[in-house]
């Protein structure tokens, strides 16, 4: 499904989005009890959850609020999967069910960013894919529940974080994905430089190919 985006922020305000996904599986069913009393019952079956993740999240913590929760059901405390504020937010967070719900609450004080965030449908008891940290390996492809991925750095990048994450019954990772810290400044700094340059040689030679092409 296309990738859709939120991006918002207003003094003052309490605004609310209610994101539904749109493929729900619907099965007709005809029990033997439904067939002698002449009922006809219809069963939804939810198929695709809700994924959300952060380009941006810049509230002024502790006055400014996105509150995040599971279902249509707006400010139902039973459902909050999370509330966010200050500049920290989880790498993605994903419903339960075919609905998300999010309120914004803000001050009329200090002014931020705001956030800009990613919406899309994924598969049901699934995590969603967290990617892979800047100069890490990851070990595992799976993002259903109870799947594990691992995590290690390149030579000369120390690991901050969890080594490894867990996707929950609540459809959340156990964590945020860890980060690769340079660990010797001279070695970082020719190591980023041979990634570029390495793409820039492939750049230049997938060119020379296509001029070639366009002139014969």
């Amino acid at each position: 499904m296309l990738i859709k985006k939120i991006n918002f922020f207003l003094h003052n305000a309490q605004c609310v989005w209610v994101i539904t996904a749109v493929n729900i599986n619907k099965v007709s069913l005809n029990l033997c009890l439904f067939l002698f009393t002449g009922t006809h019952q219809t069963y939804y079956f939810i198929s695709q959850v809700i994924q959300i993740n952060f380009e941006e999240f810049d509230l002024e913590i502790g006055y400014d609020t996105l509150t995040i929760g599971d279902g249509g059901e707006v400010g139902d405390p039973k459902t909050v999967l999370q509330v966010l504020t200050g500049s920290f937010v989880p790498d993605l967070i994903v419903s339960m069910s075919n609905q998300m719900w999010l309120h914004l609450q803000t001050d009329e004080s200090v002014g931020s960013v705001g956030f800009k965030v990613n919406y899309k449908e994924i598969e049901k008891e699934s995590c969603g894919d967290p990617g892979t940290p800047l100069y890490g390996i990851r070990e595992g492809d799976g993002f259903s529940n109870r799947d594990v991925l691992r995590f290690e750095c390149h030579f000369g990048f120390e690991l901050i974080g969890e080594k490894s994450i867990i996707c929950q019954e609540n459809n959340q990772w156990s964590a945020n994905i860890p980060i690769c810290i340079c660990m010797y400044q001279n070695f970082c700094y020719y190591f980023k430089m041979h990634n570029i340059l390495k793409h820039f040689s492939l750049y230049v030679i997938i060119s020379m190919i296509e001029r070639l092409t366009i002139c014969n």
